[in-house]
């Protein structure tokens, strides 16, 4: 191969510099059968090696979107209870206020509707 390399790269320089270089020895080694057989087999393990890593980002890329999309739905039902368990204490304080601004209701009735029957403190639950 040697030789034919010599003899392209002389021929190149001889019919116009450094673009005929290039141009005459690519034309060269791609008309050897077993170059571009060669040529064939790398641009298709680059082609496979660039597919491979797009198989793989993608496959990230749907397992980080699937652990997304589970953690919103646990929020979205965390929420929902927050919001029932908020109009729950909204609705115990409307009526805690009716019944102070009632006329005739002594503090012991006021004590014993706000008393929490779990026996925490102060309502909270542990």
């Amino acid at each position: 191969m040697s030789g034919n390399v010599w003899a392209l790269l002389a021929a190149a320089v001889g019919g116009g510099g450094l673009a005929g270089v290039v141009t005459t020895l690519i034309a060269g080694i791609l008309n050897r059968p077993k170059t571009r057989a060669d040529a064939v087999s790398l641009l298709t393990d680059s082609a496979l090696q660039q597919v491979n890593e797009l198989q793989e980002r993608t496959a990230e890329a749907e397992r980080e979107a699937k652990a997304a999309r589970d953690e919103l739905a646990q929020t979205r039902r965390q929420m929902r209870e927050l919001t029932g368990e908020i109009d729950a204490a909204v609705a115990t304080l409307r009526s805690w206020r009716a019944a102070i601004l009632t006329p005739g209701v002594d503090l012991e009735q006021l004590r014993a509707m706000v008393r929490d029957p779990g026996g925490t403190v102060n309502g909270r639950h542990p």
